[in-house]
């Protein structure tokens, strides 16, 4: 008895051209998923109020979609030394003596910016506090993102499950 080798090769060539499809799509779909996950965390992140320190908003940043042995891949991350900190909390030790540059004329906790005469801080202007919490919460923007960003991966995975499937008929 032969086999006829034919309806083999016709779904070969059908898998081939919905696994290319369904990479195509799912690349498209996790770049518009990356957005607006970056989007998300630019927007919810606080910007500071000293015009020379560094800010997290405008540090996040993305990756473009590689394509890697689990499937396809995107980061968004923020690439500062403090970020975690921001994202999960950080202890500090009351008490302690801490510098807020402000910009000239601006006030903070009912202190108007001085500038400083002397010392490390010397020709810039703000106000000096007293840290009296022995912890500051997170900010959790990361986190809260990808919990929004993980249910839409899920939307397009049931969308390119769909395109397979059409494919296959």
């Amino acid at each position: 008895m032969l086999i006829n080798p034919a309806p083999y090769e016709k779904f070969t060539k059908q898998l081939k051209q919905a696994r290319e499809i369904a990479k195509s799509q799912g690349t498209v779909e996790l770049n518009a998923i990356a957005d607006r996950h970056l989007a998300r965390c630019k927007d919810n992140t606080a910007t500071g109020s000293s015009p020379d320190s560094p800010t997290l908003g405008p540090a996040w940043d993305r990756s473009g979609v590689v394509e890697t042995i689990g499937g396809l891949q995107a980061k968004v991350f923020n690439p500062k030394d403090y970020a975690s900190h921001y994202e999960f909390g950080h202890r500090q030790r009351p008490g302690r003596l801490v510098f807020i540059e402000l910009r000239p004329g601006a006030s903070k906790y009912g202190q108007a910016a001085e500038l400083q005469k002397s010392g490390k801080h010397k020709g810039q202007w703000g106000i000096w506090i007293r840290l009296k919490k022995p912890y500051v919460k997170g900010a959790f923007v990361m986190t809260d993102s990808e919990k929004k960003a993980q249910k839409e991966l899920d939307r397009a995975a049931r969308h390119i499950e769909e395109t397979i499937r059409r494919e296959l008929r």
